[in-house]
């Protein structure tokens, strides 16, 4: 069978449109507080704008009016009585628009978490080993809370300036139409000075962002390898290659914000314009008789609202510039597709643990292959062992069969089962293993042991922890089972970590199991207990075994030699010393003896 891969797009480059049509779907979601919270906001707009005209109406009365005070007391306090009124329902329209905001924004953010911890742990092996676990978090984060500030400058802003500037026009206009004209064309080329900037420097903002990652990915691996650097003393020479980093990134932030400052400048020289001239043409108006002096007010009153809000428009570009450029990269990779995809929604079934490697081709870089026709029957129940020198393809036959990367071609069996046809988690829920590099959640030993059967008993825990030969030093913890193992398990030694990891694969209890260098962080002592608990644990099991000491495989049923990616020898370890001129018997003499030419005699104890 031909496993080829998927055609995959290349992603395009995440722009404005992209990220404003996620955050649009994700509001969807819960689009009735979105419309309720915007009905809201134009409806406190509008009342913001009313206002202005009755506080004008009451100088225009005092100023004009020919009415004695006790006629004319009562009309203002009337008016001021509907200006508290408007004031107070404003007030209230107001609340309703963040309560609005409060039961949208927290539970969306709540799914773009989700969707984004569930696609970034659906990505291959592959994209782990090439991505700093510190940036993936960023990135995360930033997508998150990005949306907030979208959503917000968009009913908080953006809507306001849409109710806003062509109320104040059409108001303008019917009190002088060349003001309104003027209010008019100073709004559309302010808007269009605003967005031509936002699309030039968007590009700046989003390689900012880009770099703004390196920067926590460096500092993240700088940390998390904090121990090499004491001890090779690399501390200046670490100072060195981060300054490179940073000097790009204070590059491109001095680039963005001088772009900035020239906007704002141009900003301002526009509105000192636009208030001068609407005020000269407001003061000839009212030379000509065409208005009164409450409109002069009224204008300059709107003046300042314009002001308001065209400010507004260049923090709406400058939040939507941030947005963009710290949503691109997390989006980017929501829009990659999976390396490694389910196929059918069918189900692994083990009940005998056969497993087959058949004609199998794979290679990490398209069409250079490594594995080319490679053949494997292990037997249910079977105890094989897999050796070979560093480089020779044992650990990637295991990331096979885990289906941590897909074959080019041939197949692989569970059972009778092609792994290609089943699901990734299918696959894994039925396979075990124990890694030479074991990892550790930040939880407590407890926790770890039973990660693979969440719902064990304690009494099965301590089982398991005691069959492992870790229960002893557990228990003379302080917290005991509830210890935290601490981040990067600082709290536990490396033969401690392969205890814990032992344990759980024991409790995990599945039909196969792989152990890789399971024993290899073990001093010769603790390796024999661990021996002896995984003798039992092998029971009724087929196991695979990866292992450079072969003082633990021994007892295997079967031994597979491997040397430059292929197998070369595959017989039990009696047969295999048996072989003159064998690789395995060379590999077992360098280790029994350092040199191959001091060779004891052939007989094997």
């Amino acid at each position: 069978m031909w496993n080829e891969h998927q055609q995959k797009k290349k992603p395009q480059t995440v722009g404005t449109r992209r990220v404003i049509s996620y955050f649009w779907k994700q509001t969807m979601g819960r689009k009735w507080p979105f419309i309720s919270a915007i009905l809201w906001m134009i409806i406190a707009s509008l009342a913001s704008l009313i206002l202005p005209i009755y506080y004008t109406k009451i100088i225009d009365i005092v100023q004009t009016s020919t009415a004695s005070r006790t006629e004319l007391v009562p009309v203002l306090l009337w008016i001021l009585w509907i200006m508290a009124i408007i004031e107070i329902v404003s007030i209230g329209w107001w609340r309703m628009v963040w309560f609005g905001m409060v039961s949208l924004e927290p539970k969306v953010m709540r799914r773009i978490f989700q969707q984004c911890f569930a696609y970034i742990n659906r990505h291959s092996y592959k994209f782990f080993t090439n991505n700093f676990s510190g940036a993936l978090v960023k990135k995360i984060n930033k997508l998150a809370w990005s949306y907030e500030n979208v959503v917000d400058n968009f009913v908080f802003n953006i809507v306001r300036l849409i109710i806003f500037l062509p109320f104040i026009v059409i108001v303008v206009g019917q009190k002088d139409i060349t003001i309104g004209l003027v209010f008019m064309l100073f709004i559309l080329i302010f808007g269009v000075f605003q967005y031509l900037f936002f699309r030039r420097n968007t590009s700046y903002e989003i390689r900012s962002n880009i770099q703004d990652s390196k920067t926590t990915g460096e500092l993240a691996d700088t940390i998390t390898n904090n121990f090499n650097i004491l001890t090779f003393a690399s501390v200046p020479r670490e100072i060195s290659r981060f300054d490179k980093v940073i000097k790009e990134r204070e590059h491109l932030l001095s680039v963005k914000w001088m772009r900035a400052e020239w906007m704002f400048f141009g900003s301002t020289v526009l509105i000192f314009v636009f208030e001068i001239g609407a005020i000269y043409l407001a003061i000839k108006a009212r030379g000509n008789g065409t208005i009164s002096a409450w409109v002069i007010i009224l204008i300059q009153v709107y003046i300042f609202k314009v002001f308001e809000q065209l400010f507004n428009v260049r923090q709406i570009f400058k939040q939507m510039n941030k947005a963009i450029g710290e949503s691109a990269e997390m989006l980017e990779i929501l829009d990659a597709p999976h390396e490694i995809v389910d196929h059918t929604i069918a189900q692994l079934h083990v009940d005998a643990g056969r497993v087959e490697f058949t004609n199998v081709q794979f290679g990490y870089v398209d069409g250079k292959p490594i594995f080319n026709g490679l053949n494997l029957d292990i037997k249910p129940g079977e105890k094989v062992a897999i050796v070979g020198q560093s480089w020779s393809g044992k650990t990637t036959l295991v990331k096979l069969l885990f289906r941590f990367f897909d074959i080019q071609w041939g197949n692989i069996f569970v059972d009778g089962q092609d792994i290609w046809q089943v699901t990734q988690d299918s696959l894994r829920g039925n396979l075990s293993m124990v890694p030479q590099d074991t990892v550790l959640f930040h939880r407590t030993i407890k926790e770890n042991i039973a990660y693979g059967d969440p719902d064990a008993t304690e009494e099965e825990i301590i089982a398991a922890a005691k069959m492992a030969r870790c229960h002893e030093f557990i228990t003379k913890m302080k917290h005991g089972y509830e210890t935290l193992v601490g981040e990067r398990w600082i709290k536990l030694s490396g033969w401690e970590r392969q205890r814990v990891a032992i344990a759980r694969a024991i409790l995990e209890n599945k039909r196969i199991l792989v152990l890789d260098e399971a024993t290899s962080s073990l001093d010769s002592q603790s390796e024999q207990l661990i021996q002896e608990a995984m003798d039992e644990v092998m029971k009724n099991k087929t196991t695979i075994v990866i292992a450079h000491r072969l003082s633990t495989i021994m007892k295997m049923d079967k031994i597979v030699v491997m040397d430059k990616w292929q197998i070369i020898e595959k017989w039990s370890h009696k047969e295999l010393l048996a072989k003159e001129n064998g690789t395995y018997k060379k590999l077992r003499d360098i280790q029994s003896w350092g040199f191959i030419d001091s060779q004891p005699n052939n007989s094997d104890k």
